[in-house]
């Protein structure tokens, strides 16, 4: 600390021992002597930067947002401003910890906890005030078990227009594992639903035991018997895409209200999912994707999931499993293949589509036979194919006399395949009108002078099929 002495009274309350202190502030136990028994706790800005207008304003707006804001699970401000040379916040001490603590708690009891931060959330966001770094240390008990919302210091407040702004475009805003995927933006242009996106990470972290921003999946790949329903709200609220996030934490609270009647929730209100592991508890709660693990641990449970899961599920583990492989998984893509079960193959198939090596093509066509994989083996080969130069095989493997099978189609044309185009041409009259859709969606991959002679040959296309031709 400086040389320079904190004060030991700030109007009429007293600061009594530290409890804490970072890189910005230090945190007092304070008492009122007009309110005896009443402890408070005061943040004072390190002297170090004192010089730094813009952080000490920061630093203060967090004490003028909190006045204009009333919830019980929001932290209650009851001064702030400057004693001598220290800016200060007096607000109500915290004693009960952070979520932290609750980390592997059951989902339901995780709900009841959080349903009341939603509602606090609510009230700031239609204040116009977005906190933009949510996260497990900045929820804090209160004495009598109450979870607060706390720390708006960088948050976004609609009421600073026309004023000078606490963030700048350039900005990063947020802390690693609980950020948006906007907020890698400009800070300035997000608004509640980042704070959506934020609860959703907590809450799948404290109910999986395994940080989201590092494992990329649904949370029964996780912790098999994820409850499905709440499983979908988190999810949910986890869309990297705004649009198709939960629109606001008023809908979150009532999603998990919702689920908390429902007799799923029953069965899970009183003990943590069954596998947790002492690591998992104790797992650090700021995490960034991990970039060292092995294919089998990365992607391992997605394999589970695929092999156990109901039909959605294993929708949700095959779309993770396209999400999260690398190049350079080829070889393990390949390997599993041999042993998966054949519900998993076109979830396989796809990814091998995505990253594979030249080598892969022989086990993708391999694959063509198989009723539950060969469209995807099909179209996994033409894109490996066209990265690896290896057009002329797949080729030779997919072509078949006239138009063939329907699922061959999109590998076909993203192939160039002219004998497609030719007998297209010819079939055309004759196709049906779902076949019509089918040909016209598939030609979409055409190379531009075989697309061009398709759209020549389908000229007359009407309905939903003109739609398709003019997109050509």
């Amino acid at each position: 600390m400086s040389g320079l002495r904190p004060p030991t009274q700030i109007g009429s309350v007293r600061l009594l021992e530290p409890l804490g202190e970072g890189g910005m502030a230090i945190v007092f136990r304070g008492e009122d002597r007009f309110r005896p028994g009443i402890q408070s706790a005061v943040k004072l800005l390190r002297p170090e930067v004192h010089r730094d207008h813009e952080l000490v304003r920061r630093f203060l707006r967090e004490g003028e947002v909190l006045t204009r804001l009333s919830h019980p699970s929001l932290v209650e401000i009851h001064s702030f401003g400057t004693s001598g040379a220290w800016p200060y916040l007096v607000m109500e001490l915290l004693p009960g910890g952070s979520l932290k603590a609750c980390r592997g708690e059951a989902p339901a009891l995780l709900a009841r906890r959080l349903i009341p931060v939603c509602g606090a959330l609510s009230v700031a966001h239609a204040a116009g005030v977005v906190h933009r770094d949510l996260k497990p240390s900045n929820l804090l008990f209160a004495a009598d078990g109450q979870l607060k919302v706390t720390d708006f210091g960088v948050c976004f407040w609609e009421g600073e227009e026309g004023r000078t702004r606490a963030t700048r475009s350039q900005m990063v805003v947020g802390t690693l594992g609980y950020m948006a995927p906007e907020q890698h933006g400009d800070p300035r242009r997000v608004d509640g639903r980042c704070d959506v996106y934020a609860l959703g990470a907590i809450l799948f972290e404290f109910a999986t035991g395994q940080a989201y921003a590092q494992v990329q999946m649904p949370p029964a790949a996780v912790r098999p018997g994820f409850p499905p329903r709440m499983a979908g709200i988190i999810m949910r609220a986890l869309q990297p895409d705004p649009s198709k996030r939960l629109p606001s934490m008023d809908v979150f609270g009532q999603e998990l209200s919702t689920w908390l009647e429902s007799a799923e929730a029953a069965g899970w209100g009183e003990e943590p999912l069954p596998g947790f592991s002492p690591r998992d508890l104790e797992a650090a709660t700021v995490a960034g994707p991990r970039r060292d693990e092995d294919p089998e641990t990365r992607l391992g449970p997605y394999l589970d999931a695929l092999a156990t899961g109901p039909v959605g599920a294993r929708r949700s583990a095959a779309e993770g499993l396209v999400a999260a492989v690398r190049t350079g998984d080829s070889p393990w893509l390949v390997e599993a293949l041999q042993r998966s079960p054949e519900g998993a193959r076109f979830a396989l198939a796809r990814a091998l589509g995505k990253v594979g090596a030249a080598d892969t093509l022989g086990a993708l066509l391999a694959l063509l036979p198989d009723p539950f994989a060969q469209r995807e083996a099909a179209e996994a080969a033409a894109a490996v194919a066209l990265r690896t130069g290896q057009v002329e095989a797949a080729r030779k493997a997919l072509t078949e006399s006239g138009l063939g099978a329907t699922w061959r189609w999109p590998a076909r044309a993203a192939l160039g395949d002219e004998f497609w185009v030719w007998a297209l041409a010819a079939e055309w009259p004759r196709l049906t009108p779902p076949f019509r859709l089918q040909a016209l969606e598939a030609s979409r991959g055409l190379p531009e002078d075989l697309k061009a002679a398709v759209k020549a040959a389908t000229a007359d296309a009407t309905g939903q099929a003109r739609a398709l031709w003019e997109s050509l």
